[in-house]
């Protein structure tokens, strides 16, 4: 099954067991940018949970100005912008998965699970086994910053080399087969909008640890864990006003939002959480069915 296919698989069963909220609002960054700044769009819910999502890949960002021209005025159905998941050009999908990390978050909020923060989740867990080289699939400067200060080697597969800051211990590539020999890959989550996510994974080969990461990668995580993924890094805002005030004064959004982690170990599953959220809500308003049966294809 494709990418697109198992998230539209997964957003149907949520919209068995909970009513969708509506998209209130959209925040879409201004065209005048950093050709190498990477630029992240904004859905925000009735019900004050938000999602990101990647724009700077090909010419997503002007189209979607182009058929959103006032974002902050945008207001439709919470199905219309997920059926954008299966959508052609890399604008709609990542509408479509900005809308799913919105009905993610919500869905977790009213479940009552808060994944551990980042910096928790590290002091929590032993000590990783020593590593020599990690892969990148994208290029994440202050991440390599931290990992050369270590001595720790880089692999970063990158399309565009010239983005990446010349060092000894960063060696950039643009062939995914390099990565096999890593042993561990941090992978942006925009490879969920071009479709390369399963192509990543098949190159990687055996790499002990594979995380996804950025904040476009925080959707519920069970068709990534399905595929391979151990460990999803995403970005939460649990303050949506906050959100929207910084980002109407062109400030810095980093501080509105909370870092944290998921593994693929500690993560009870969308059945369980969906079972948790829908018994939160009045008997009138939950889905057509309670019983959270199994998603096929999700953990096989």
């Amino acid at each position: 099954m494709i990418l697109s296919d198992a998230y539209l698989q997964l957003v149907d069963r949520i919209r068995e067991a909970v009513p969708l909220p509506a998209v209130r609002s959209l925040y879409l960054p201004s065209l005048q940018q950093d050709e190498f700044r990477d630029e992240f769009g904004f859905v925000f819910l009735e019900t004050g949970d938000v999602g990101a999502f990647y724009v700077s890949l090909e010419d997503s960002l002007p189209a979607l100005w182009e058929e959103f021209p006032a974002p902050q005025q945008v207001k439709l159905p919470l199905k219309t912008a997920l059926d954008r998941l299966g959508g052609k050009e890399p604008a709609s999908r990542a509408l479509g998965l900005g809308a799913f990390n919105a009905l993610s978050q919500y869905i977790m909020r009213i479940a009552g699970y808060e994944p551990e923060n980042h910096s928790n989740h590290d002091k929590r867990i032993k000590p990783p086994p020593p590593v020599d080289t990690v892969g990148m699939v994208g290029y994440f400067c202050p991440i390599v910053e931290r990992l050369t200060s270590q001595d720790i080697r880089v692999m970063v597969l990158e399309l565009l080399p010239e983005r990446v800051t010349p060092h000894p211990l960063v060696q950039v590539t643009t062939d995914p087969e390099d990565l096999a020999m890593c042993d561990q890959v941090l992978c942006t989550a925009s490879t969920l909008i071009n479709g390369t996510l399963d192509d990543i994974l098949a190159a990687c080969g055996n790499v002990p640890d594979f995380s996804l990461i950025g904040p476009s990668a925080g959707g519920l995580p069970d068709v990534v864990f399905s595929r391979g993924v151990q460990e999803v890094g995403a970005t939460a805002f649990p303050d949506s006003a906050m959100l929207q005030d910084l980002l109407a004064r062109g400030e810095s959004w980093g501080k509105a939002g909370r870092k944290y982690r998921i593994r693929q170990e500690e993560y009870p599953g969308v059945e369980a959480l969906l079972e948790r959220a829908a018994a939160t809500l009045p008997h009138e308003q939950r889905g057509q069915s309670n019983s959270c049966r199994g998603i096929p294809n999700q953990h096989q």
